[in-house]
């Protein structure tokens, strides 16, 4: 299978190490220039703010405005490769226009090869954090049961929509109780 634009991006920033593993919905539709890897997005990336936000807090405000952040990007795809984090979608082809159910029904027929995927990215113990209701629905009890380490039981809404400050609230949290929050530079 050719490799995607998507995976080609994301493989630029795969950590040596995966220390949490991020699992969340297809990739956008590639027309729309703003995957989460993607160096130069200009709008957005919310999925990218929210996790640097939670992440390098101090970092990210350091800085006046959301468009100098983005200047960025590449600096923090790199602290997050260099920290061991990592975000793959349970798919990684596009999904444009499909339902919620249109999508949790690819991403249970895609599971053999998701979980093929992560078997070959991290160690059998790497937590793994899903980041999103469809996804987490879809997925996270079979990955749980097959012995992947999901990371939480409750489920980590995808930061958009009004969502944002759910998304914080909870991985946040999880991160640091976990002891998964990068050590401060």
């Amino acid at each position: 299978m050719p490799i995607n634009s998507f995976q080609q991006a994301r493989e630029k920033y795969r950590p040596a190490n995966i220390k949490v593993l991020f699992i969340t919905e297809a990739p956008p539709a590639e027309e729309r220039n703003r995957y989460f890897y993607y160096e130069h997005v200009r709008r957005g990336d919310s999925l990218f703010m929210e996790i640097i936000k939670v992440l390098f807090p101090e970092e990210v405000e350091a800085f006046e405005t959301v468009k100098a952040i983005r200047r960025e990007k590449t600096y923090f795809l790199e602290r997050l490769q260099e920290e061991g984090y990592y975000l793959i979608g349970a798919v990684d082809e596009p999904l444009p226009g499909k339902s919620s159910a249109a999508r949790t029904h690819i991403y249970r027929e895609n599971l053999p090869a998701l979980m093929k995927e992560i078997l070959g990215l991290a160690r059998p113990n790497t937590p793994i954090v899903i980041i999103s209701a469809v996804v987490y629905r879809a997925i996270g009890e079979t990955l749980k049961a097959s012995g992947f380490q999901i990371i939480h039981n409750e489920i980590i809404e995808f930061p958009n929509s009004g969502q944002q400050i759910n998304f914080r609230r909870k991985l946040k949290p999880l991160l640091r109780e976990r002891q998964l929050l990068p050590s401060p530079i």
